[in-house]
């Protein structure tokens, strides 16, 4: 029981993130991508700080490495996604960003011998089928956008296999942690070195408030609930829950963008659903 409840925790971050790429999409052209992870990352990390700082006496060499690990990863697949979506719709990248669902356990079937269960196959065939279908448009081109989106995706799969291989052994809270500050300090840096015009405090409230929700319930929560659940469950199952992420991605690209998809994206999204379904049964291989 302690899984299937971890798991439909994991699908409330989905629902968290999906809503971030018409928030992000919104803003980006009153703030510079990296100056906007910084203040983002910043804010989760600061308020986690807040709510946990006794933990921080416990921090040891071994949960710094893991963390600047898994943050490094963190911070390239938001890098990826954040620039990548000046560059493409809203729907688009909620789309391949989801691909990571197929990278994830060729990965970690070939690098970390990590089992897969036959349902869990099936379901990431069923979403990736989806993804497919959630993609289908006639007149479909493959932007620099995307392909940034698609590095995206090679990030995230690498952060969800690190993070299921470390969250166990470590103090998962200090893990996130070092995981935020990792990647407020790479997007600060970045910032100063490509943004610094860009960089003050003068931005109109709607970016603050949009830096505020991603900061506190799209980061700081969002990946305290990754790091803390995705113990209880594994790698693959946990991509093939986040794989419906573009689903909540165009239901709010739609209601805050006014960005439609047809039906057939829609019947791709029914897909990714019953892929989630299917997975929960376990049969190893």
């Amino acid at each position: 029981m302690k899984g299937i409840q971890a798991e439909i925790y994991l699908l409330g971050i989905v629902v968290i993130w999906g809503s971030t790429f018409a928030i992000i999409k919104g803003i980006l052209d009153q703030i510079m991508p990296f100056t906007f992870l910084a203040y983002r990352f910043f804010w989760a990390a600061f308020i986690l700080g807040l709510i946990f700082w006794k933990r921080l006496k416990n921090i040891d060499k071994i949960i710094l490495g893991k963390g600047f690990l898994i943050g490094i990863f963190l911070f390239l697949g938001f890098t990826f996604q954040t620039v990548g979506l000046k560059y493409t719709t809203a729907t688009k990248a909620g789309f391949i960003t989801g691909l990571s669902v197929i990278l994830v356990p060729i990965i970690s079937h070939f690098f970390i011998r990590e089992k897969i269960s036959k349902n869990s196959i099936i379901g990431v065939i069923l979403a990736v089928i989806g993804l497919w279908f959630l993609n289908y448009n006639s007149s479909f081109i493959f932007n620099f956008g995307d392909f940034l989106v698609l590095l995206c995706a090679v990030s995230f799969a690498m952060h969800i296999i690190s993070v299921g291989l470390y969250a166990r052994k470590v103090d998962y809270v200090l893990l996130v942690m070092v995981q935020l500050t990792t990647a407020f300090v790479l997007s600060f840096l970045m910032a100063l070195f490509f943004e610094r015009p860009g960089i003050h405090l003068y931005y109109p409230s709607g970016v603050w408030w949009s830096i505020i929700l991603t900061g506190i319930f799209a980061t700081a929560l969002a990946f305290y609930m990754q790091n803390k659940f995705q113990r209880y469950s594994t790698a693959t199952k946990t991509a093939i829950i986040f794989s419906g992420e573009p689903i909540f991605g165009a239901i709010f690209a739609y209601l805050l963008l006014g960005e439609k998809v047809g039906l057939i994206a829609w019947i791709g999204g029914l897909l990714i659903i019953f892929g989630m379904i299917i997975s929960q049964r376990e049969k190893k291989i």
